[in-house]
């Protein structure tokens, strides 16, 4: 496969009804499903271009259908979210969009987003909830509304953090825990990160307007 640059990964979770992830269904990108997300695609009309996992929790009927598309996995010491984002990688993809990323359990979400923080992926992210959205960023500028709901969060607690147009403005902030930059209000418009380290991975979440 060549040339595959924007993708939207089905995870076996909730999928969301938000208006943000209407949109992205709709704008026709590759889809990837992990493992049985395939019956959610399937669900809402939607085929899947490639199907990647252990194939735990699909039949054969559906391993017949699309047995041209699908790369089984077996290594158990990832998941299937991470070996999709993996090929991701491999395979040079621009950007990457998840949704079903937040169901069935609280700690394989919690577990899902680690994986976004905790490895290098060259490419850029973002995950949609029926809630909201998580950017991985470094230096960015964001689209918002006045009094919408935004959090920061790092792993790395060297770098220096700069914030625009928030109500909480963040001046060369250094992370000393996870939930020091959380609950902040985008103030206009639109608002900015600033980051001194270019390997620094910050993760952005933005309420949805009606979840603010």
């Amino acid at each position: 496969m060549k040339n595959i640059k924007n993708i939207i990964i089905f995870a076996n979770g909730e999928l969301p009804i938000s208006k943000k992830a209407n949109k992205e269904l709709l704008s026709n990108k590759f889809i990837l499903c992990c493992d049985g997300a395939v019956f959610k695609a399937e669900s809402l009309s939607y085929e899947p271009d490639l199907i990647i996992g252990d194939l735990d929790s699909i039949n054969n009927d559906i391993k017949k259908k699309y047995k041209d598309k699908i790369i089984k996995i077996k290594n158990q010491n990832s998941n299937d979210l991470y070996k999709a984002l993996n090929w991701a990688n491999k395979n040079n993809v621009e950007s990457v969009t998840i949704i079903g990323a937040d169901g069935g359990s609280d700690d394989h979400f919690l577990g899902n987003l680690f994986i976004l923080l905790e490895n290098d992926f060259n490419f850029k992210i973002k995950l949609i909830t029926n809630n909201g959205q998580f950017n991985l960023t470094n230096n960015e500028d964001f689209s918002s509304v006045k009094n919408q709901r935004v959090s920061l969060f790092c792993l790395d607690r060297e770098a220096k953090i700069t914030t625009h147009g928030l109500k909480y403005e963040l001046k060369n902030y250094q992370f000393k825990n996870l939930y020091g930059a959380t609950l902040n209000t985008a103030k206009t418009k639109k608002f900015k990160i600033e980051c001194d380290s270019p390997q620094t991975k910050i993760l952005v979440y933005r309420a949805n307007e009606e979840t603010k």
